[in-house]
């Protein structure tokens, strides 16, 4: 176990006798917070800026999981790079893609702003794990706007929050989800 993990489960143990329960009540509350950690989400793991996107373990060891968050805020045309923790899992991967959406009221629009993707449908076009990529000019690959036109690159609104999507479509799909501010 990691040290995230034992973290978890110190954190669920002080819970569990901060609330009072007994000693059965407490192993099995125990046993629950360590199941949620175990837990992967994905095996994506994304940064942005060079910051790292992370999870709450308290938030994941008490629900089960905690959406993926950007601490500091990124510029407006941020470098993406991502990794993938376990390839073998995934296995072929045909197509990689990420969506942005904006914040609007209380939770995200169903509507992306942006979206980057290779229109060459081969293996070598698609974006590549520990490969940086400059969002703003992410030539070859293809950026749509809200209306589906296709632009130069990814510019966003200062001082927002958004929400970003990135899909990697192999016999084992995965998606993660990471949530950040702009500048």
């Amino acid at each position: 176990m990691n040290r995230r993990t034992w973290a978890g489960i110190c954190l669920g143990g002080l819970l569990v006798s901060a609330t009072g329960c007994g000693v059965g009540s407490g192993l099995s509350e125990g046993g629950s917070l360590a199941m949620n950690l175990s837990r992967h989400d994905t095996y994506l793991r994304i940064w942005l800026d060079d910051q790292p996107a992370k999870q709450n373990v308290a938030k994941k060891a008490a629900m089960g999981y905690s959406e993926w968050k950007i601490k500091e805020q990124v510029s407006t045309s941020p470098k993406l790079k991502f990794q993938i923790t376990k390839p073998e899992k995934l296995g072929r991967i045909t197509m990689v893609s990420l969506s942005i959406f904006q914040q609007f009221k209380a939770d995200y629009s169903n509507q992306s702003d942006f979206n980057v993707f290779s229109k060459d449908n081969a293996s070598e076009a698609q974006m590549k794990p520990d490969t940086e990529y400059d969002l703003g000019k992410p030539a070859p690959y293809t950026v749509t706007d809200l209306h589906g036109n296709t632009i130069d690159g990814v510019k966003l609104d200062p001082g927002k929050k958004y929400k970003l999507v990135l899909t990697v479509r192999a016999d084992k799909s995965e998606t993660a989800s990471i949530e950040f501010k702009t500048q």
